[in-house]
């Protein structure tokens, strides 16, 4: 399941009210949907609720409250795995949730003991960040020390929900995008035909071979690798950050991610 969203009153409403335009069952792989003028808002994978006309992606102040379209989601997820009791989020929709994302943090690689930081593209915070398409970049193989996509969040402090976790469960969304050529015909049969560039999204492989995701719950000092929605056990803890790293020859599209505790 899946919410389609109207990108122009994403960026025009006052404050922040986009217009969701569709709701469909999740398409799929080799089945692109065309999101011209859209962004699609996942719905947790395996999790289907009625979505009216009363529900909302962002409330009247641009943000996320607990009712909005993401939060149902994300609870619904924490629901089916009633050996958590808290859950952190990040839809990755707003400019807000991107300055989540740390941009100069020193990541040791705990499977190559390379240090970098952080290689990932986004919007302009405040300014035009585009929902669903926050990337991590392709590895760069031109260093020395191969550069990968990189995204490591900010420290996430847990106080506000629990006094400490020792277990933690990642769930994470990835999307593909491509976009089809602009072309006009001058000469032959198709001679003054336009064919407009379509930009069209694709369900993908959720772990494909060359991503990798990781968490911390000692500030970055140490990673621990984790799989999608199996859990970790980490010495316990008031903070976590999580990781993820691309070191595949194309970007990795983040759409959302989640931590249950």
């Amino acid at each position: 399941m899946r919410v389609l969203v109207d990108l122009l009153t994403h960026f025009t409403t006052a404050p922040q009210e986009p217009l969701v335009t569709q709701v469909e069952k999740t398409p799929a792989p080799e089945e692109g949907t065309p999101i011209n003028g859209r962004y699609v808002l996942p719905i947790v994978t395996g999790v289907e609720f009625p979505i009216t006309s009363a529900d909302y992606v962002l409330n009247a102040a641009g943000g996320i409250d607990g009712g909005d379209i993401s939060s149902i989601s994300f609870s619904h997820l924490l629901a089916m795995f009633p050996e958590f009791e808290n859950i952190y989020f990040n839809p990755l929709i707003t400019a807000d949730h991107v300055d989540e994302l740390d941009v100069s943090f020193s990541f040791l690689d705990p499977d190559t003991l390379d240090s970098y930081t952080p290689r990932f593209q986004s919007g302009t915070p405040g300014v035009g960040q585009m929902p669903t398409h926050t990337a991590l970049l392709a590895q760069n193989d031109s260093l020395v020390a191969p550069r990968p996509g990189l995204i490591v969040s900010d420290e996430i402090d847990i106080i506000a929900f629990t006094a400490g976790a020792t277990e933690f469960m990642l769930y994470w969304k990835l999307l593909d995008f491509d976009v089809s050529d602009d072309v006009r015909s001058e000469f032959g049969a198709l001679a003054g035909q336009n064919t407009p560039a379509i930009r069209r999204v694709y369900e993908v492989d959720q772990e494909p071979i060359r991503f990798f995701a990781y968490i911390s719950g000692d500030n970055g000092t140490s990673w621990t690798r984790v799989s999608l929605l199996e859990p970790v056990t980490l010495a316990a803890t008031q903070a976590f950050r999580v990781a993820f790293k691309n070191t595949a020859t194309a970007k990795a599209f983040l759409a959302n991610f989640a931590v249950l505790f």
